[in-house]
């Protein structure tokens, strides 16, 4: 078990998504300045960055007609959960019979067997050990275990003439027709120098029903935990999430818990066996290992999700460095520091102390790339920690510092164009071949093109019908506005004639209420008129008694009535008036 189950393979939350086509795939995750976000274009990922290189290419994959795959399996006291993963990689596999598995069972005397338990399930599915040919087993004592490297260098042993190598972890199950999911997913990186690898997914993520995976996102590792100091062994931070994930992509990190590739890179990139108790940096040497020797690193796709691992928490999960006896543990420290010593060394960082160097030179680090070449590509600094960088951004193809040894392996290849003079007639037909294959891609180039016209002409008439919808609702939002504003125009008219009606109507009060004084003041002059006449009467009431009070208003009547006349109808004193 690996540093990924503690470094936090984090999918939760993760929702599953629809997949777009027209989005990007993409990579986001936390920092300390924020979220951090990295566009993808996996279609550029095999030119190289310097212009001068843009035209060199790794090794196009060569893909034979049938072929048989292998699967490692380094299992610890594991065997219950080995004897599953070995069932479902036959029980779900398109050809069952082209698979081999070799396992490397480090087991006590009272442990179940990785075959045992297997053969239980497939008894129980088949009615027989089904297969049981098809599996080698090298058994160790658990107790004499020195960590993950040692196993692993075992089980690259157990390589047959197999084509393709998958190497897995114990705990592991795959899904329906995963072998020929893994091959396509390989051809698709365009480089037979492939090496698929990440951390899988948990078991939480495999459709249930029928055993696939439907989701539009993909593990990738990118990221290297925080180094103190320059002498601090670099190691893997866990899983980023890639989104809307459609292509393989170039990787930094190999991920122990799932590798698949052609099996020379299993040869070729041999396991140092002498890194006992290795833990912390295993994966990071392994990523070196197989870079200098001209192989590149990609994580699978969503179509290419095949693997899924059960990272599930055991209180009880047993760790080989758990199990060393008390009076190993000294042999073990020393063994440790050398082995770290060394790892350093190799990596060309600061290290104290002795270091053994024995072997070193068998593993041909630095064959076909160098390992400085490495440590710039992966991102870390030798001599200062704070300049290492994660590696999330779109990565590109360093070409070979020594294309021949590519090229003796894979006969027919070059990295650098042949002159015409130095074709051979053979060279020329497989050209020929070559050209015809671009003719096709061309051909299917001008379909895809007539295509994007199309596209790109119901694109414009899309946008011309859009705009003219905008203006037909800007023109009505205009009619609007001029309806509102003729009707804010008639309230205006109205709020006048109203001020105006107020107004008038004011001024007419006014108007009466000095009609009124005028009125009050000739009726007190009219009453005070009525007392004086009336004061006249009292006087002379008493001496002439009824008779005389009737002379009096008579003579008052007489008197008014003469007064009206000569106010109401006198006639215009005029000439002949007079006459």
């Amino acid at each position: 078990m690996h540093f990924r189950a503690a470094a936090a393979f984090a999918l939760a939350g993760v929702a599953s998504t629809s997949v777009d086509m027209y989005n990007p795939p993409n990579i986001n995750y936390n920092t300390e300045h924020g979220i951090v976000r990295h566009i993808l274009d996996p279609a550029t990922q095999n030119t190289p960055l310097r212009f001068t290189q843009q035209h060199l290419r790794p090794p196009p994959p060569r893909l034979p007609s049938v072929f048989d795959i292998f699967i490692g399996i380094s299992s610890y006291r594991d065997g219950v959960r080995c004897g599953f993963t070995l069932f479902t990689a036959f029980s779900r596999a398109t050809h069952p019979d082209r698979v081999y598995v070799g396992v490397v069972d480090q087991v006590l005397p009272t442990d179940a067997t990785c075959l045992d338990e297997y053969c239980k399930l497939a008894t129980s599915h088949w009615g027989e050990c089904k297969f049981k040919s098809h599996i080698t087993i090298d058994s160790h004592d658990a107790l004499t275990s020195t960590g993950p490297t040692g196993a692993r260098h075992a089980q690259q042993q157990l390589i047959g003439d197999e084509e393709f190598c998958l190497e897995l972890d114990a705990h592991s199950q795959l899904i329906t027709a995963w072998d020929t999911k893994l091959v396509k997913e390989w051809v698709r990186t365009n480089n037979e120098m492939a090496v698929l690898s990440t951390y899988p997914m948990g078991f939480e993520y495999m459709h249930a029903q029928d055993l696939t995976f439907r989701d539009s996102i993909s593990t990738h590792l990118c990221r290297h935990m925080h180094r103190s100091s320059a002498d601090a062994i670099p190691y893997t931070k866990g899983s980023s999430i890639i989104h809307d994930s459609e292509w393989p992509q170039m990787a930094v990190y190999f991920g122990g818990g799932l590798s698949f590739s052609k099996c020379h890179a299993e040869k070729r990139a041999v396991v140092d066996a002498n890194m006992k108790w290795l833990f912390y940096g295993e994966e990071y040497l392994r990523t070196m290992a197989l870079w200098t020797h001209g192989y590149d690193i990609y994580s699978p796709s969503r179509h290419g999700v095949a693997v899924f691992h059960n990272w599930t928490s055991d209180p009880h999960r047993i760790h080989f460095w758990k199990d060393t006896p008390p009076a190993a543990l000294n042999a073990k420290y020393d063994q440790e520091q050398q082995t770290y010593n060394r790892l350093k060394n190799i990596l060309k960082l600061p290290f104290q102390g002795y270091v053994d160097m024995t072997d070193v030179a068998s593993y041909s680090y630095g064959l076909v790339r160098s390992v400085d070449q490495f440590i710039e590509f992966s991102g870390i600094s030798p001599t200062n920690a704070e300049l290492d960088t994660h590696r999330c951004n779109q990565l590109h193809w360093v070409p070979y510092a020594r294309p021949e040894v590519v090229e003796a392996w894979v006969p027919g290849y070059h990295m650098h164009p042949l002159a015409p003079a130095d074709i051979s007639p053979s060279q020329a037909a497989m050209n020929n071949k070559q050209v015809q294959a671009l003719m096709d891609l061309l051909v299917n180039a001008t379909s895809s093109t007539s295509t994007t016209h199309d596209l790109v002409a119901a694109g414009k008439q899309a946008i011309a019908d859009g705009l003219s919808q905008q203006k037909a609702n800007v023109d009505e939002l205009l009619k609007q506005v001029a309806a509102l504003t003729s009707l804010s125009n008639e309230w205006k008219q109205v709020k006048n004639a109203v001020v105006q009606d107020k107004e008038q109507r004011w001024t007419e009060l006014l108007l009466n209420q000095d009609l009124l004084k005028k009125m009050e003041t000739q009726l007190k002059q009219l009453t005070e008129a009525r007392k004086k006449d009336s004061s006249v009467v009292e006087m002379f009431l008493p001496g002439f008694g009824i008779a005389g009070l009737v002379v009096v208003v008579l003579l008052f009547v007489l008197v008014q009535t003469r007064r009206g006349r000569t106010q109401y109808h006198q006639v215009p004193t005029t000439q002949s008036s007079l006459e």
